[in-house]
Parts: C-alpha cells; sequence; structure tokens
C-alpha cells in the first residue's frame, strides 16, 4: 500500500514539454502558452491556495509590472504601469468572461468583489495590451479570473477565520452533481476593522451560483449569478467644508450570466452569452461652513453622492480551424451602461451609454518555427466614431523550449460616462453655487496607447520551470488624468480653497519603457520558487506624471509542500511612486519605497470516510507598518511629510473542514 503522502514521480523532459499550459485569455482561443501574442502569468489554484490570500488585490501583487496599492481596506490603486494618479482605469478585469468594471467609473468595483477565492480555478494576466480582443478596458491589460468547473469538485466545506483588526469570516460551499447537471452555491460573510485608526471598517455578504448542464454530446450552457451586499466607512475628520467626512457607506451588487457553448467538433465551437448587473451605493453626508466664518451664518447642506448602474450585455464568438496551420476567433459585442446618480451628473437624467464592437484574431503558421497572430476590434461607442484597435504578432519557436516574440499594438481608452459628463455642484438654498466641484468635459478625447513589444520564453526540464522577459515601449497620448478646471461655474468658495476640476486630456505624450521577468521554477521536490522582476522608466511633459509610475519592483515567493504540510513565503519589494487619490494643486508628495513580507503555513489532517481539515496560519505585513498610497488633500492638510495612514500587520487564523 502506497504512504498516504506519496511524492510524485519526477516528471521526464517528453512529458513536461508535452503538458504546455493551455491559456483562453490573450485571442479568446484556447492555445499553449508559448504560442500566443502576449507576456503571460498564470496564478493556478495549488499557487492561490498556497499563499493563504484572501483577497485579489494581494493575489495581483504576484504579477510583474502589475502595480496595487492600499489607501485603507477598501480603497486601492489598481494599474498595470499606470501612468495615473487618481483611481487608474486601464485594466479589464473578466470572471468568466463577465466584465467587472464599474459601469459609470470604468475602474474595476473592488469594494464589492463577487467571488471567493476557493471559487477560482486559476487567474491569467496578459500584460501589455490586449485591446485587439477586449476593447477599451484592456488598454494596458486583461486580468481574467476563470472559476472551477463544478465537474472537478463535489462535496461541501465550511471556513472560520479569525485574525487582528478584528478580521472574521465564515464561509460555506456546496458542489452537487446529478446527471449532467452540477451545481455549486458558495456564501461569505466577512468583517474587519481595516486601517488603524482610520473610520475603516468593512462588513461583507457574499452569494455566488454556478451550474453547468451538460445538454448532450455538442452543448453546454451555463448559469453564473451572485449577490454582494457590503457596508463600510470611510472619509477623514476636520476636511475642509466637511468635504470628505466620516461616515458610513452601503454597497449592493447581483449580477446574472447565462453562457451557451456548442462544440460542432474539436476544430468549431459557437459561444453565445449575455448578462445582466446592478450596482446601488449609498453615500450621503452634509456640506458646512465647519470652524470658518461664512456670509449668512452657519449652513449645513445635504450631500447625496450615491447611485444606481445598470449594463446589459450580449456577446457571440465563433473559434474554428479552416485548414491546418490555420485558426481563427470572430465575433461581436453590444453593451448599455446606465447610470442614475444625480448629485454626479447635475441637471442630467439618467446618463447612457451603448457600445458595439466587432472583433477577429487570426494564428497562421507560415512555417512549422514562423507562426503570425494577427488581431483587431472595431469599437464605436455612441457620440463617438469608430475605432480600430489593431495587433500583429510574430512568434519564432525554434524548438520546443524557446519562444521569440515580438509585436505592435494600438488600443484607445474610452472617457465613459464619468469622464465626459461628471458634473458636481455644491448649492446653497439661499446664496446659490458654492462651489463647482466637478466639471464636465463633452470634448475629451479617447486616449491612444502604441505599445511595441519583444518577448523570450523558455522552459527548463531540469528545474522543471519557466522564464518570460518582455521588454516594452509604450506610447500614450491624449492620456487621460484629472485636472484643475478653468471653466467652471462662478461660485462662492474661492477656488483656491476647493478648486474645481475635470477629466481631460494631457499635453505631450508619455513614454513607458522598462523589462519585466518572472521565472518559476522547482529547484528541489514539492518546492517551487517565483521570481518577479520590474524595471520601468517614464517620461512625459510633468513630474506627476513621471512619478507616478515606480522605478521598480521585485518579488520571491517561495512554495513549500512537506506531507501533510503546506507552507509560503512572499518578500515584495515596491519603489518610490506618487500614486494618490483626490484633487490638491501643487501639492508634491511620494509615496517611499517599502518592503513587504508576508507568510502562510497550513496543516491538513485526512479524516476516516475521506474528510479533511485544514488548519491555516496567515500574516500579511509582517515587516511593520508601511504606507503605500496617499490621499492628496488629506496628507496636505496634516502639514508633515510623515504619512497619514500606514497599514498595519495582520495575522489571520483560518479552518476549514471537506466533507
Amino acid at each position: 500500500m502506497e504512504p498516504e503522502f506519496a511524492p510524485e514521480p519526477q516528471a521526464s523532459e517528453a512529458s513536461y514539454f508535452d503538458s504546455l499550459p493551455v491559456v483562453l485569455t490573450v485571442s479568446r482561443m484556447p492555445r499553449p502558452q508559448n504560442e500566443v501574442p502576449a507576456a503571460l502569468t498564470v496564478l493556478d489554484r495549488e499557487t492561490i491556495r498556497a499563499t493563504g490570500y484572501r483577497s485579489l488585490d494581494r493575489l495581483l501583487r504576484l504579477v510583474p509590472g502589475m502595480m496595487v496599492a492600499k489607501e485603507r481596506g477598501s480603497e486601492q490603486w489598481v494599474s498595470y504601469h499606470g501612468p495615473n494618479r487618481d483611481s487608474p482605469q486601464e485594466l479589464q478585469i473578466l470572471v468568466d468572461g463577465r466584465s467587472v468594471s464599474a459601469a459609470y467609473f470604468g475602474s474595476f468595483g473592488r469594494n464589492s468583489f463577487p467571488l471567493a477565492i476557493e471559487d477560482i480555478e486559476r487567474i491569467e494576466v496578459v500584460r501589455g495590451t490586449d485591446a485587439a480582443s477586449y476593447g477599451t478596458n484592456a488598454y494596458m491589460g486583461v486580468v481574467n479570473i476563470i472559476t472551477r468547473h463544478t465537474a472537478e469538485e463535489r462535496g461541501a466545506t465550511v471556513s472560520v477565520a479569525g485574525g487582528t483588526g478584528e478580521y472574521s469570516e465564515v464561509s460555506g460551499r456546496v458542489v452537487a452533481r446529478s446527471g449532467p447537471l452540477g451545481l455549486r452555491i458558495t456564501a461569505q460573510h466577512l468583517r474587519d476593522e481595516g486601517v488603524h485608526d482610520l473610520n475603516d471598517s468593512r462588513d461583507r455578504h457574499r452569494v455566488s451560483l454556478r451550474s453547468d448542464l451538460q445538454m448532450g454530446e455538442h452543448d453546454e450552457l451555463t448559469l453564473l449569478a451572485g449577490l454582494t451586499d457590503i457596508e463600510r466607512g470611510t472619509g477623514y475628520p476636520d476636511t475642509p467644508f466637511n468635504s470628505h467626512p466620516e461616515r458610513d457607506m452601503d454597497t449592493r451588487e447581483h449580477f446574472g450570466h447565462l453562457r451557451w457553448r456548442h462544440a460542432v467538433s474539436p476544430d468549431e465551437e459557437f459561444l453565445l452569452s449575455g448578462y445582466y448587473a446592478y450596482e446601488r451605493t449609498r453615500n450621503e453626508w452634509a456640506i458646512d461652513n465647519g470652524r470658518l466664518s461664512f456670509p449668512g451664518g452657519p449652513f449645513s447642506i445635504p450631500v447625496n453622492d450615491s447611485f444606481t448602474t445598470r449594463r446589459q450585455n450580449l456577446e457571440f464568438q465563433h473559434n474554428l480551424t479552416p485548414r491546418d496551420g490555420l485558426r481563427l476567433s470572430w465575433g461581436a459585442e453590444w453593451r448599455r451602461d446606465r447610470v442614475h446618480a444625480p448629485f454626479i451628473f447635475f441637471g442630467r437624467s439618467d446618463p447612457t451609454e451603448e457600445s458595439r464592437r466587432l472583433f477577429a484574431n487570426v494564428e497562421w503558421r507560415a512555417a512549422p518555427q514562423w507562426q503570425w497572430n494577427f488581431g483587431a476590434m472595431a469599437e464605436r461607442f455612441q457620440n463617438d466614431r469608430t475605432r480600430l484597435s489593431p495587433r500583429v504578432f510574430l512568434n519564432w519557436l525554434p524548438n520546443e523550449t524557446e519562444t521569440w516574440r515580438a509585436g505592435y499594438a494600438r488600443a484607445w481608452r474610452n472617457p465613459g460616462v464619468f469622464g465626459r459628463h461628471s458634473d458636481v455642484r455644491i448649492i446653497h438654498p439661499v446664496l446659490g453655487l458654492l462651489q463647482h466641484r466637478f466639471v464636465p468635459n463633452e470634448g475629451i478625447d479617447p486616449s491612444r496607447l502604441d505599445a511595441f513589444e519583444l518577448g523570450y520564453a523558455r522552459r527548463f526540464a531540469a528545474l522543471q520551470g519557466s522564464l518570460d522577459v518582455r521588454v516594452f515601449h509604450e506610447r500614450i497620448r491624449d492620456q487621460i488624468q484629472r485636472e484643475q478646471a478653468s471653466n467652471s461655474l462662478p461660485a462662492l468658495v474661492p477656488k483656491t480653497i476647493l478648486p474645481p476640476s475635470q477629466w481631460t486630456n494631457a499635453q505631450g505624450t508619455v513614454r513607458l519603457e522598462g523589462v519585466e521577468t518572472q521565472f518559476d521554477f522547482r529547484p528541489w521536490q514539492d518546492g517551487k520558487l517565483l521570481l518577479r522582476h520590474t524595471l520601468m522608466r517614464a517620461r512625459a511633459g510633468d513630474d506627476g506624471t513621471e512619478e507616478s509610475t515606480p522605478p521598480y519592483s521585485a518579488s520571491v515567493t517561495w512554495l513549500q509542500r512537506m506531507g501533510a504540510w503546506q507552507s509560503a513565503l512572499t518578500l515584495l519589494h515596491v519603489g518610490p511612486v506618487r500614486a494618490g487619490t483626490g484633487f490638491s494643486p501643487d501639492f508634491r508628495y511620494t509615496v517611499p519605497d517599502y518592503t513587504t513580507l508576508d507568510a502562510s503555513i497550513a496543516r491538513e489532517f485526512h479524516l476516516e470516510g475521506g474528510q479533511s481539515v485544514e488548519v491555516r496560519l496567515t500574516g500579511l505585513n509582517l515587516f511593520g507598518r508601511h504606507q503605500e498610497l496617499a490621499n492628496f488633500p488629506v496628507q496636505q492638510a496634516s502639514g508633515s511629510d510623515e504619512p497619514v495612514n500606514r497599514l498595519d500587520p495582520q495575522v489571520m487564523l483560518q479552518v476549514s473542514a471537506r466533507f
């Protein structure tokens, strides 16, 4: 009889190269990773579980070139390269093909991510623009989160966790199958107090469902649905005119996603999907004159910054292989976003934006060692002309271990409803307009990215590892950024105290260039090392844009399994960056470089009847408190270069039982 934790046999060189990972994201076709026209980072289920991380932002720190920083527990700065000092919006984040970018703002809805970590099969991150496949939100890259198929697991899991900062988590998962029908239901409750000394508590409830129905030999129907409810603290004390005070917000989201797959043969398939997503956020407070004297005496004006969004999306896709050496993926997509936010869009009733897309990707093996990849997305938003995002890459595969790639791609970033139409006014019932906080810019243009890339990938059988190096040069024209508005309405509050701002196109060209390296290998049995390194330089017409991109970052992750024990250790170092939120003219503040350490260790106990229990201890930020992001107005009001907010170390203990 074999021992319960027998070591896996050492894979031969031939079998190692036969098992090249198949990825789905880059060109929308399942392809071996060494044949896709992009640099790719894949975080598989084994890696995700071993780290002990409980959130997407923590996992993305394992991707070279990805800048993930927190100001507080629920407010983050997620960007690939940047450069943007306020709420980056250049990443397309997908969950099973559904975009979770916020409908009114264009960025990832990080506060209410509708997914449990245990439901994730893998995460594919396209490092570099993939607008040829996914359009405007894929301006700088794509994060595609693929959940587990219900045929891959069965049974129930219950998990409880607790930790410092009043962290607590209770979750349960049930996976069942009856004939051709599989069903998974996951429910979670999470609570924590967030960043020390801030109004930053979070109370989250999540329920998600996945159902897979096999309808005969060629057809499968998948239903995904979810509901998220989150209450959180936000704001700071003593902000000017109580403009960003301490208060509570709540957000509720729900979605339904239906997807049909018809596989005609191994070389041809049709996919049709549609989804509906709804979000409602309540955010109310009152501004006042505070300690300042004001004509007409003290005042208090209610502010209702709440909003509701609705998204409808339909997509068709056809993958086929017309002949040997030629593969094609093409399709069309329609989307409609509607926003109800009277305070954010003054005088405009429920602005709506529709978009239409046609896309195609072609893979042509011109010779045994030469492979061309052509792609293009024709995309049109209402009140704008049709814009084309092309891509052309050449991959040279001199042998089964190496790939050289070179290519060019263009992308457009749409300003969105918020960028064009946001019009925020603070009006006194007697005195009139106190402040024109945000000014619309109907004439703003989409920004344009031209990206050039050289890449090299190699697999090492002896180390059971892979190396990927990406050298890039990216040029951004008409960069969309937040600036002080010169065309605001006359207001009683001087612009020097609370200046109005708007989204606008920057002058000149932003140039980003650098090199990224990722090296994953197994130096010994049951051990794995993940090495990440990025060097980058930004050149622009202003220092703020240049310094909003960290010049370097590096991480080392060590994963180790020893029988029933599993451990992970991640050391991360990030260079200085002028990353901030909020507009404050002429204020300069650079978040200093920092080094942080995360660790996780787990022990699994196998019980009679096939049941098991896992006990896991995870620590984050173990090198002590550090700053990652700055709220510029609050930092300025402090009158000091010392960080206003710093993230605390956190320790969590989790117990999971599988039945």
